[in-house]
């Protein structure tokens, strides 16, 4: 038995007869038979009755047509939310995608879904892409993205990170082996931020001890305005202290710090109408 099924023994019980149904459907009268002969083979039971050139329903029919009308009214009902855009999607970023571009591509996802219920979080790159293997989010933002065989990526964009620390802070470095002999305040292992770092300065065959670590960004940042080191972290996170001068970028002679994001999901995930759309203006912003 099948949605089709149905749908055909309700049109049929509608018209209460058989060629009408078959026309308000848009097929013939043999499958219009057909289909509630299966039905009938399958429930064990007669469904209708002809007499005098008329169709009635039996017992057993008029017990299946209450049925097929709610279950053909649940159908619509899920059909109508997931076109209404009244389905939900997890979706997962970075600390910097977070803090710097998600929260207009959730406004924008928003307002061309306005009954979607949307879930966030806010996580490193390595738990972003644990979190996608583990079935707990349904898209995610990362950087410098870990090979793993599920999941499949779409490049984003790509930006070089700054060199900050405070105006009045001395000495401030023009080469890498200055920067790494500094007080260094950095994101914290398993963050896309870290290992874009230290692969630049493993590629110089260096290793330098952060004087401080954080997930906060925000904590960072103050840390470098008051002058305690030297912090590495994307320019758009430190817009406002760049303005209000209480930070300042600083050249690295030769060095840049580059990072690439992307957009990551289950090569397995299905693309609904939501995710779709979310994938969309991840791509676009």
């Amino acid at each position: 038995m099948t949605k089709h099924h149905l749908e055909i023994f309700v049109e049929i019980c509608r018209h209460m007869n058989f060629s009408q149904a078959a026309q308000a459907l848009g097929t013939t009268q043999p499958a219009v038979s057909l289909a509630v002969k299966e039905l009938e083979n399958h429930y064990g039971v007669k469904l209708f009755e002809r007499m005098n050139r008329r169709v009635y329903l039996t017992v057993a029919g008029r017990t299946l047509l209450a049925s097929a009308q709610e279950i053909l009214q649940g159908f619509q009902q899920a059909e109508n939310l997931l076109r209404d855009g009244s389905s939900s999607l997890r979706v997962g970023a970075n600390v910097t995608f977070g803090a710097a571009r998600l929260p207009i591509v959730l406004s924008q996802l928003k307002q061309r879904f306005p009954k979607a219920e949307l879930s966030v979080l806010v996580v490193n790159s390595h738990r972003v892409q644990e979190l996608l293997l583990a079935n707990q989010l349904d898209v995610g933002v990362v950087d410098e993205v870990n090979f793993y065989p599920q999941l499949r990526t779409f490049p984003l964009f790509r930006e070089d990170m700054a060199v900050l620390c405070a105006p009045s802070f001395a000495p401030q470095p023009s080469t890498l082996v200055e920067l790494a002999r500094l007080p260094l305040l950095l994101r914290e292992e398993g963050s896309g931020t870290r290992r874009s770092v230290d692969w630049v300065f493993q590629e110089h065959s260096m290793s330098p001890r952060p004087f401080l670590e954080s997930t906060s960004t925000t904590a960072l940042l103050a840390a470098a305005e008051a002058g305690l080191g030297v912090t590495i972290l994307s320019p758009t996170l430190a817009e406002a202290s760049l303005e209000r001068g209480t930070l300042v970028r600083v050249p690295i002679e030769g060095v840049c710090f580059p990072r690439q994001y992307s957009c990551a999901l289950h090569r397995q995930k299905v693309l609904t109408p939501l995710l779709e759309e979310c994938i969309g203006l991840l791509r676009q912003g």
